[in-house]
């Protein structure tokens, strides 16, 4: 970390330069050293990856121990910044279902596909299908698959309704739903906006917002896992709630005036 007194130009240049190094260990340990590896020790350097990335950042991560379970399971995860994927990713090993124009952005998209994310057409059924299948096969072998059902990013104050169609894999393979809720906080304590990727900004606007403050505190938590013995709106709606209690709010509490949805902003998973 560094000082949190120092010029915000400061701030930003020496973390987007060490971002910049850690990005480029990134891309040369997954191309070089991932094929010698073993799936266990693939996850545990993309874990080791993940936290020192928000370290970089000016990210202090407090996560809750994840749940222990025998098998795969389905996390469902509020949704507000693209660093939400590197705070989870420092908890527990997962699989993200992403939008599909991440796997074309620059470096991000490549690590993405690199590192087990499924890309997902939205408003196509038939890709809607087809990744609930490759989710199927994640979750049989054991893995963790991770969503964010609110279907786009906020600003972190509010909780949007879970939609219900990528929590169909668990109900088929009766995998347990696992529910997290994440919020962002100044080194004061308070509710901090800087992480919020919402209305027209752009991920570089977006970056240069968080390295340019004097540093954060990212909350992971997770609840009581739910067995998938209901229709998945139900679930949807089972996972919502837990959510929404874990962060101290009510279910679909409407989001402040002024705060514009965007769709989700997943980078590398």
């Amino acid at each position: 970390m560094i000082p949190a007194h120092l010029p915000v130009l400061f701030r930003r240049a020496f973390r987007l330069s060490l971002l910049g190094l850690h990005l480029a260990l990134g891309v040369s340990l997954t191309g070089l050293a991932f094929p010698l590896l073993s799936p266990a020790q693939r996850d545990r350097f993309i874990m080791a990856w993940a936290r020192r990335l928000l370290r970089l950042l000016g990210v202090r991560a407090r996560n809750a121990p994840a749940p222990r379970l025998p098998g795969g399971a389905l996390l469902v995860c509020n949704h507000v910044s693209w660093l939400d994927i590197y705070l989870i990713y420092g908890a527990q090993r997962v699989h993200f279902v992403s939008k599909s124009e991440v796997r074309e952005w620059p470096v991000a998209g490549w690590l993405a596909h690199k590192t087990g994310t499924l890309f997902l057409e939205r408003g196509r059924r038939a890709d809607t299908a087809r990744v609930n299948a490759e989710m199927r096969e994640l979750m049989r072998s054991g893995a963790w698959v991770a969503v964010f059902p609110e279907g786009t990013t906020s600003d972190g104050r509010g909780l949007r309704r879970f939609l219900p169609s990528l929590l169909q894999p668990a109900v088929e393979l009766n995998c347990p739903i696992v529910p997290a809720a994440l919020r962002y906080r100044t080194l004061a304590g308070e509710y901090s906006a800087a992480p919020a990727y919402i209305d027209e900004m752009s991920l570089w606007q977006s970056l240069k917002q968080i390295v340019g403050e004097p540093g954060l505190i990212a909350e992971l938590h997770f609840g009581e896992p739910i067995q998938p013995t209901a229709h998945r709106r139900e679930l949807a709606a089972q996972a919502e709630r837990s959510v929404a209690g874990l962060l101290g709010l009510r279910p679909s509490e409407p989001a402040p005036a002024g705060t514009a949805p965007q769709t989700p902003a997943d980078p590398p998973a």
